[in-house]
C-alpha cells in the first residue's frame, strides 16, 4: 500500500479487494493510462480527415480525379455524393447478424438510404458484382457500445446493419451512389501510414 501512496494511486475497495494478476493489472492501468496516451498521440500527430482526404485522394478514388466525385472525397463534403469503404464485418453479440463497418469519405449515410454496393470484383461501367439495397440501421460503435443513430457525415467511421446478406463473402466493398469504384484501401492506406 505504502508503493501506491507514493506512486499517488487510489484504489476503490473494490479495486483493492482484487489479488495477483487482476489487481497488478488495475494498478497498471491507474499507473500508465494507456487509453489516454494514445488519445493525445492520435489527436496530436494524425491529420483530421477534412486535411488528409486532400492530399490522399488521389490514392482513394480511381475515377476522373476532376471530377465532382473526387472533389467530394478532397474536400470531405458532407452535402456531397455518398461514398464509403466497409473495411471489417464486425457480428452482433449473438452471433446473428453482422455489421458492416467503415468509413465515409464523402456524403452522408442515413438509415433507410438506398445504396450501390460494389464488390471487390467490380469494374467500372460494367454491371457484374454490384448490387443495390436499402440500408436498415445506421449504428456508430464504440468499443463494446452499439449506438443507433439518424445519420453520420463524411470524416467518420460508421457501422450498416442490413447489407450483410450481400457483403458476408467479401473482404472489402464499396457504397456509393455513382458507378465507379475507390481503389483497394487496405494495401493503399497500409502504405500510406508507413510512410
Amino acid at each position: 500500500m505504502r508503493r501506491l501512496e507514493a506512486l499517488k494511486i487510489t484504489l476503490k475497495p473494490d479495486q483493492l479487494a482484487k489479488t495477483g494478476k487482476a489487481l497488478m493489472k488495475t494498478v497498471m492501468q491507474r499507473f500508465l493510462p494507456a487509453a489516454d496516451s494514445i488519445l493525445n498521440m492520435v489527436i496530436a500527430h494524425l491529420p483530421s480527415p477534412a486535411k488528409a482526404q486532400q492530399y490522399r485522394v488521389e490514392c482513394l478514388y480511381e475515377g476522373d480525379l476532376g471530377d465532382k466525385y473526387a472533389d467530394a472525397i478532397r474536400r470531405c463534403d458532407p452535402a456531397g455524393p455518398l461514398i464509403m469503404f466497409v473495411s471489417k464485418m464486425v457480428p452482433t453479440k449473438d452471433n446473428s447478424r453482422f455489421i458492416a463497418f467503415g468509413r465515409v469519405f464523402s456524403g452522408t449515410i442515413k438509415g433507410g438510404a438506398k445504396v450501390r454496393i460494389m464488390g471487390g470484383n467490380y469494374v467500372v461501367g460494367k454491371k457484374e458484382d454490384v448490387t443495390e439495397m436499402n440500408v436498415q440501421r445506421v449504428v456508430v460503435m464504440m468499443g463494446r457500445i452499439i449506438e443507433t443513430v439518424a445519420d453520420v457525415p463524411c470524416g467518420n467511421v460508421v457501422g450498416l446493419v442490413g447489407i450483410d446478406r450481400y457483403t458476408i463473402t467479401y473482404n472489402r466493398l464499396y457504397i456509393t451512389i455513382r458507378l465507379t469504384k475507390l481503389t483497394s484501401l487496405r494495401d493503399k492506406l497500409l502504405q500510406y501510414h508507413l510512410v
